[in-house]
């Protein structure tokens, strides 16, 4: 059964239009459809990136950076990694493919397009994650095992409380006088106005116990909200996000424990996916692209799916502090 038949471009277009929409937290938050743009070429700028969120120079081990331009006006240049996804096709599904009628066929593309969009999916919400820390440490399978794709936006900010909301004496001022000093740096930094805070679950929770008595009459404002509360026009989130590292084989959380997380919505953050090196993809920046490939031993097929995407985060957007 020659797959290139249906696993055609027109047709995963069509299959990957027929699923349900593809969603995760810190991707959907921070980097939004409408800034996730292509970009022409396998590699980008660093001064590009300097330009698009105002990051100092990146730093990455596992490919070489390269030199755009020769002499004293050349400028640095990334490549970012791409996520490549194999799905083998067994000898069953290919006699059941040989029976199918068109129905079954896209039903069948539809169902490896899943799975192939969510694991790219899951791998971009990784970097994702990790962007707000001000780069990017992934596991990076190559020829001779594994390695580590890193990149470096720059350091985050950072704010040091005079006060711990694990004082004894710790109270709603406590709390506030904890945000206006984390939105401060990041207002004085240039990284943006409209500040939100992430919060580590027991970070959350002790708000939570700071606020439990606290309602719409005292003296400060208190909106309770699920995941979410609002104290004198703060916004508190609990950031539950983690994801999967394929090194350790083990779920890694988004923020750490004892600590609150100030990001700028403002800040200019950007996404962008890169120019994939394949002759079949017409090295295009697509967000995605899968294609049949035949291979002889073990006889059979794969599909493989590829995408390129990079976070780019504003570091001057992003203030931690541990506050317990």
């Amino acid at each position: 059964m020659p797959l290139r038949k249906i696993v055609t471009e027109k047709k995963v277009v069509e299959a990957l239009n027929a699923l349900p929409p593809a969603t995760s937290e810190v991707m959907d938050t921070y980097y939004p459809s409408n800034i996730r743009r292509s970009h022409p070429s396998a590699y980008i700028r660093i001064d590009e990136i300097a330009q698009i969120a105002k990051a100092v120079p990146v730093v990455l081990r596992g490919s070489t950076p390269v030199s755009i331009g020769d002499g004293a006006g050349s400028i640095n240049a990334i490549e970012p990694q791409p996520i490549d996804v194999i799905d083998p096709i067994s000898g069953t599904d290919l006699n059941n493919l040989k029976h199918f009628d068109g129905t079954s066929e896209k039903i069948w593309l539809e169902n490896r397009m899943l799975f192939a969009r969510d694991t790219i999916r899951a791998t971009s919400e990784a970097l994702c994650i990790q962007s707000l820390s001000g780069k990017i440490s992934f596991a990076m399978k190559t020829e001779d095992g594994m390695d580590t794709y890193d990149v470096k936006f720059g350091d985050i900010l950072l704010y040091t409380p005079a006060k711990l909301l694990s004082a004894t004496d710790a109270d709603i001022a406590t709390l506030l006088n904890i945000a206006r000093g984390m939105k401060r740096r990041i207002k004085k930094a240039g990284g943006g106005t409209k500040v939100s805070f992430e919060c580590a679950p027991n970070v959350f929770d002790k708000i939570v116990s700071l606020t439990q008595n606290l309602g719409s009459t005292s003296a400060v404002k208190v909106e309770h909200d699920g995941d979410s509360i609002k104290v004198g026009g703060f916004k508190f989130s609990s950031f539950d996000a983690e994801y999967y590292d394929p090194a350790t084989k083990a779920y890694v959380a988004g923020i750490a424990a004892g600590t609150m997380k100030a990001i700028a919505s403002d800040g200019g953050f950007a996404f962008r996916y890169l120019a994939l090196d394949d002759i079949d993809a017409g090295l295009k920046p697509l967000p995605l692209y899968s294609k049949a490939i035949k291979r002889e031993m073990p006889s059979g097929w794969i599909v493989n799916t590829m995408s390129k995407p990079l976070p780019i985060p504003n570091p001057s957007a992003i203030c931690d502090a541990t506050v317990l």
